[in-house]
């Protein structure tokens, strides 16, 4: 007799918890930005880019980034593919640091032709006014990186939790 109460009571739990996790509805937002960047290495670049950032925890977002520019050697473009891990997920401070690495694709015309290299950055974003925030970062991938970032950011962001809770 027990056994049979200890297996309806397993099914009870396990069908409310499938109910559960059909009724959770999970949203992904993708947070669109617009860069500009100057490289300084071998082949010094300037490179205006789009991209975005999606959240996949409180933490830690993926991006990528597509930008195009000019070099000493002509044309020079690339692509970024990266992970940002934030040190201030909350937004209790104006400024949210964050570290990120990655892997950046670069080709330069009339240059050392395409080339692949690992990515690593530290950078802030800024608090958001009108929707837009703005950011910085420094960086090293293909050069030294130094970035300026507009984040298309939501006005009204979810509070942060209070002590206790």
């Amino acid at each position: 007799m027990r056994s049979v109460l200890a297996l309806a009571a397993a099914a009870i739990l396990s069908a409310s918890a499938a109910h559960a996790q059909e009724t959770q509805q999970v949203q992904v937002t993708f947070t669109p930005v617009a860069r500009l960047d100057l490289i300084a290495g071998s082949v010094t670049a300037v490179q205006a880019g789009l991209g975005f950032v999606t959240p996949v925890s409180t933490y830690i977002s993926l991006g990528a980034t597509a930008a195009a520019g000019i070099s000493r050697t002509g044309f020079s473009g690339r692509g970024d593919l990266f992970g940002r891990f934030t040190l201030d997920p909350y937004h209790t401070y104006y400024w949210e640091p964050y570290l990120g690495g990655g892997v950046t694709i670069r080709a330069d015309g009339g240059g050392p032709g395409t080339r692949t290299y690992l990515l690593g950055i530290v950078g802030v974003d800024g608090p958001s006014a009108g929707g837009i925030a703005p950011g910085f970062e420094v960086g090293i991938g293909g050069g030294i990186r130094f970035g300026v970032t507009l984040r298309w950011a939501n006005p009204h962001p979810a509070p942060a939790p209070t002590a206790g809770h």
